[in-house]
């Protein structure tokens, strides 16, 4: 009988050189190939319920205005007039009076809907052809209520495309469904490939994370999955939860004290209990999290090549919001909790690596996702 395959890696491998996390040739190199190719993440549709609604993003210096117009249909666009450049819309959220927009510059008009130029401040010379004067649309795509952009027009939206880690339970729940109860936002001092290596592991769990790893067990192992090492099959006969996985006796959700206040993810609970949470990862942008009582969703958006924004939703359903007993203080203060102890940990990670020119870090075996991370990234810069 073949004993069953681990998920760690057998050999070692080095990482990406350490310049890669500072370098702003670089920087601008994953910009064009990677950020503007690839399916971004924006916000769940609940955050845009009202019509005429809007929210800006930044890629680096790229501002991309995303607006639901009068008739509730959704739009994008480079937050750009085409005057002379000047930006149209700067608060990240907002409401329209009309379903027009203004450059508050020189009071260019724009449709909302389609985003054509409807009227300049100035009388045109008969030679000024208007229709070429619209904003530049961007694609977008809703999926399960979650919004995504493309800055490249020519790329079709594929759930096995877009997402590279996509647990099927999770096809099981229509997300659309689900409301924001709360969003986070902080600015963290990391390359945002950095962020996405803490992710990806565990080995820093016991010592950064303890509230989390008393509540998951197996991160007490420094693993993400009870299959990350060869001898997985014994060991999960063992009743302990660090080797069965699943969280702690007695809990049943990501929060502070581990409980769910008596509400569930029905679709999902059978799942939940065994595994404590589900994910999918979509790079460069995203990670879902579903958990006993919530959905979270964080979006990683580079600022700088050391700078990144960190935005967290969190979903619930429409019954969980409604009862007045349900404290989400409980799911929210511990998820922020988790995060600001990553980011404290990844603003030491983007601090070390400035002593270094080409060197490469070491994959250590249970870095398999880093390696399919770091993979991708390779593959991306060059096919792109």
């Amino acid at each position: 009988m073949k004993t069953p395959k681990a998920n760690n890696l057998k050999k070692t491998f080095s990482s990406l050189p350490l310049k890669w996390y500072y370098d702003e040739k670089q920087f601008q190199k994953e910009l064009n190939k990677i950020w503007s190719h690839n399916w971004v993440y924006v916000c769940h549709e609940s955050s845009l319920i009202d019509n005429l609604s809007y929210k800006t993003i930044t890629i680096s210096k790229q501002s991309i205005l995303i607006l639901k117009d009068k008739e509730g249909s959704f739009s994008a666009y480079l937050n750009t007039c085409k005057h002379r450049g000047s930006i149209i819309l700067d608060n990240l959220q907002g409401k329209l009076k009309s379903n027009v927009l203004v450059c508050p510059y020189h009071q260019w008009s724009y449709n909302a809907s389609d985003g054509s130029l409807l009227k300049t401040s100035s009388k045109p010379n008969d030679d000024f052809d208007k229709s070429k004067y619209g904003l530049k649309k961007i694609q977008l795509k809703i999926w399960n209520g979650l919004i995504f952009i493309n800055l490249s027009s020519k790329k079709s939206f594929s759930v096995k495309k877009v997402f590279q880690y996509f647990d099927k339970t999770i096809s099981k729940l229509d997300i659309s469904k689900f409301e924001l109860g709360f969003t986070w936002t902080k600015e963290v001092k990391c390359n945002w490939k950095i962020y996405w290596e803490n992710y990806s592991e565990c080995l820093h769990c016991p010592n950064i994370h303890p509230e989390l790893s008393k509540l998951v067990p197996l991160y007490q192992r420094r693993l993400v999955d009870v299959k990350d090492v060869e001898n997985w099959k014994i060991l999960k006969k063992n009743s302990d939860p660090r080797f069965q996985g699943g969280l702690r006796k007695g809990a049943d959700t990501w929060s502070s004290d581990g409980s769910s206040q008596g509400h569930y993810i029905k679709n999902l609970q059978e799942e939940i209990h065994t595994k404590g949470q589900i994910y999918i990862s979509s790079w460069p942008s995203m990670f879902l999290g579903v958990y006993g009582d919530h959905i979270r969703v964080v979006r990683i958006l580079p600022l700088l090549n050391d700078k990144i924004q960190l935005t967290a939703e969190w979903l619930f359903q429409n019954e969980t919001l409604r009862d007045p007993k349900y404290d989400i203080k409980n799911v929210t203060d511990f998820g922020i909790l988790v995060m600001k102890q990553d980011a404290d940990a990844c603003e030491l990670n983007q601090k070390g690596v400035y002593n270094y020119n080409n060197e490469k870090g070491v994959l250590m075996p249970e870095e398999y996702i880093i390696k399919d991370f770091q993979d991708w990234l390779r593959r991306s810069i060059k096919l792109n």
